[in-house]
């Protein structure tokens, strides 16, 4: 009995060892297997977060689609506030690609690259040539920096790869234009991959792209459009026209040939007779369309228009002979006469009874010899003037007397010089009215600043005198039948040979109406034959064409 008891005990402790045992590796097992889904709830929840975020970093970089439909700077307006830039608009049309847009542009596209287009579902923007409004497509007007037909690209000037101002104006007030330009944008709802949701509306913005801000010239479009016609319809290859307003100063027309487009200013590098260069800001020789301001400081000192002189064909100053043109002799010549005939013995004589140096200071208050700012960084050229010294040697005053020698000026400079020989005054020549806001609000830039120069006598004898140039005299390819015009020829030259040839620097610089004169008129051709063949007609065609309308 005992020893079964002992038996059975010893079962009892086995059994309870067993079952120990078991439940140690229960709970092992349990441990174990609660770690291991504790690893995969972890992993688990890194997997979606990650997804979360890279879901959430698609959404809200793909969520919109913005296209830019236009980009511009501030406007170039000319006195009437009608743009010299951004004239021309192209219809630009924003596409929803569906069915149905494809239906509206058939006509532009061919099957093939509408298919292209449509395919990936992305919006896009392509030109049309009619506005198309409708839930798939928006067209938006967006102007055009310059365009085939822009007027004055010399005055406007041009745009580097950057969209900074290299020339012109554009270069002037770069930081203004730039400052007041704007964009217009149009932004799609898209999906997570950039394809357009169907149903949604398109968001326009307009980020100044509106603004009426920018500079305002003085030109008149009318004006120079007559002028650049007059000029590129010429035999004029190379040269440059000046209309400026009598009384104020203000330029009408400034153009110069040849000319370029802005768009294509690679084309002109090379071209022959430096298209990019604007010849009305250059100086040249001036030759007899100076006598008018020697007869008017002849004038002013008292010498009277009716004194006689006998004109032989030449003259001879010192060791040098002087010849009128083919060697004329033009017989008894009054001043009227002299300038009509253009009789160069008259001048040098008439300029052994003046006063050089008191020629040489008209020659300073007229603007002679000092360049003229426009805008900023916009400069003409000095020109040229001799020195006293110079013209005490009688032979450099007798050249000087008719517009030779060490004389050059720009077309610039002689459009203020007849001003003042037309009115009595200089003026400051003005192209920048002013600045505009971007409510078109326009700040004024100083006005011009006038002097006295010639008496009223002077004036009416000088008006008098180059009326008969016109109508009696050698201009006569700038007589009118329907105006009174008033001006001088000129034929100087340069110094300059080519192929053995001189190159002469001809002119036409003049008034109308010759009684009142209200415009100033300077025609350059910068190698012609004669001021009557070459640039009177131009003269003529402007005149006829400013008053015509």
């Amino acid at each position: 009995m005992e020893k079964s008891r002992k038996i059975f005990h010893g079962i009892d402790i086995f059994s309870f060892l067993i079952l120990l045992s078991v439940i140690k590796l229960y709970k092992r097992a349990l441990s174990l297997y609660m770690l291991i889904c504790l690893c995969f709830m972890a992993l688990l929840f890194k997997i979606v977060d990650i997804n979360r975020e890279n879901y959430s970093s698609v959404t809200r970089n793909q969520s919109t689609k913005t296209l830019t439909v236009g980009e511009k700077r501030g406007t170039i307006y000319d006195r009437s506030y009608i743009p010299l830039t951004d004239s021309r608009k192209n219809l630009v049309a924003a596409v929803t690609p569906t069915v149905q847009s494809a239906e509206y542009l058939r006509d532009y596209f061919t099957q093939k690259e509408l298919e292209e287009r449509m395919s990936d579902g992305y919006p896009f923007l392509c030109r049309v040539k009619e506005e198309i409004n409708n839930e798939h497509i928006r067209t938006f007007s967006v102007p055009e920096r310059y365009g085939e037909d822009i007027l004055a690209p010399h005055i406007i000037g041009y745009l580097d790869s950057e969209k900074k101002g290299v020339s012109g104006i554009e270069k002037a007030y770069d930081s203004y234009l730039t400052e007041n330009g704007g964009k217009l944008t149009v932004s799609f709802q898209v999906d997570a991959v950039g394809r357009v949701l169907a149903g949604m509306d398109k968001t326009v913005t307009d980020s100044n792209f509106s603004s009426k801000a920018g500079v305002v010239l003085t030109l008149d479009s009318r004006i120079q459009n007559i002028a650049e016609s007059a000029l590129r319809d010429s035999r004029i290859e190379s040269g440059a026209v000046i209309v400026m307003k009598a009384g104020t100063g203000e330029l009408l027309a400034v153009a110069s040939a040849p000319d370029f487009n802005p768009d294509r200013v690679g084309d002109s590098l090379k071209a022959e007779n430096s298209p990019l260069v604007n010849k009305a800001l250059c100086s040249y020789s001036v030759g007899s369309v100076f006598k008018s301001v020697v007869a008017a400081f002849a004038l002013e000192k008292g010498i009277s228009a009716d004194e006689v002189y006998e004109c032989k064909g030449e003259i001879t100053v010192g060791d040098t002979t002087f010849r009128c043109f083919n060697g004329t002799a033009h017989g008894e010549t009054d001043m009227a006469s002299a300038l009509e005939n253009s009789c160069n013995t008259y001048f040098i004589n008439l300029s052994r009874r003046l006063d050089a140096d008191g020629l040489l200071e008209l020659c300073r208050r007229l603007g002679f010899g000092e360049g003229d700012a426009l805008a900023p960084s916009m400069e003409t050229s000095s020109g040229t003037l001799p020195s006293e010294d110079s013209l005490r040697i009688k032979g450099n005053l007798a050249n000087f007397s008719f517009g030779q020698g060490d004389l050059s000026a720009t077309p610039l400079q002689l459009a203020k010089a007849y001003h003042a020989l037309a009115t009595g005054f200089t003026v400051t020549p003005v192209l920048v009215r002013g600045l505009t806001n971007s409510e078109g609000l326009m700040t004024l830039t100083e006005k011009t600043k006038k002097e006295r120069i010639f008496s009223d006598s002077t004036v009416m004898k000088i008006r008098e005198m180059l009326s008969g140039v016109v109508s009696d005299g050698l201009a006569d390819k700038a007589k009118s039948e329907l105006l009174s015009l008033a001006g001088k020829t000129g034929t100087a030259q340069s110094g300059i040979y080519e192929g053995g040839k001189e190159i002469c620097r001809t002119w036409f610089t003049g008034f109308f109406p010759s009684g009142n004169p209200n415009y100033i008129i300077v025609v350059l051709d910068e190698n012609g034959e004669g001021g009557n063949v070459d640039c009177a007609p131009v003269f003529k065609r402007i005149c006829e064409g400013i008053a015509v309308g």
